[in-house]
């Protein structure tokens, strides 16, 4: 049985909700445990990943079936035309919060697995945080945020947010404090192979995550639309 959820299935496409713990592919080990065996392992014989969540997350993905559909969505990545929502927890103080909402920019540079923000020579990589809101249950300075995706930069939303002083609860590669690692990707906008309209899928409501405010909910049922 599939590990996450299968949440839709066509003959150029598969849209999935990863669990967090599973690798998107691991091509040095092409037998280990991943999306890809996992689908193959469901009848799924030519599947092609246009993205790719890291292992620690969960979320939404979407995976070619042909190479016809592999290729016209990583067109569609390329030219910026997909509607990525992600939710992320983060150690921040709460008098911080309204100082993260806004877009930003960052350089990004890969050395080795480790994303490094650069002044020059990386790739330019965009983000909005959407809403920032303090999470109050008794740990400290924590924050739920939500960030629209412009770009898929290598390890994006962890070193950005790093950056801006916010790094992701359970991160410590980049300087996050101890704890339960959680950043989902709940919103995926794009338009089908073949379709003329955009669809928008959404994560479950029942998986196993952190319970999230009334507030949060609300904001991502409002990006939804």
């Amino acid at each position: 049985m599939f590990p996450g959820r299968i949440l839709d299935v066509t003959p150029h496409d598969i849209v999935l909700w990863k669990p967090p713990g599973l690798a998107s592919e691991l091509p040095r080990d092409p037998a280990a445990a991943s999306v890809v065996t996992a689908l193959r392992a469901e009848g799924f014989s030519d599947v092609r990943l246009v993205h790719r969540l890291d292992t620690p997350a969960c979320g939404l993905m979407l995976v070619a079936r042909t190479a016809e559909a592999a290729a016209y969505y990583s067109a569609e990545i390329a030219a910026r035309r997909w509607h990525k929502v992600y939710v992320a927890e983060v150690a921040c103080r709460a008098g911080r919060l309204d100082a993260l909402v806004g877009e930003h920019k960052a350089y990004i540079a890969t050395r080795g697995r480790r994303a490094e923000l650069v002044r020059a020579g990386g790739k330019p990589s965009f983000l909005t945080v959407v809403h920032a809101s303090p999470i109050d249950r008794g740990a400290g300075d924590r924050a739920h945020v939500v960030i629209r995706l412009h770009t898929g930069r290598f390890h994006q939303i962890r070193v950005m947010m790093a950056g801006l002083g916010a790094p992701l609860v359970g991160d410590t590669l980049y300087g996050g404090p101890a704890g339960s690692f959680y950043l989902e990707h709940v919103l995926l906008g794009a338009r089908p192979f073949g379709a003329e309209e955009t669809r928008v899928w959404r994560a479950p409501v029942d998986v196993d995550r952190p319970a999230w405010s009334a507030e949060l909910a609300r904001v991502i049922s409002a990006l939804e639309a």
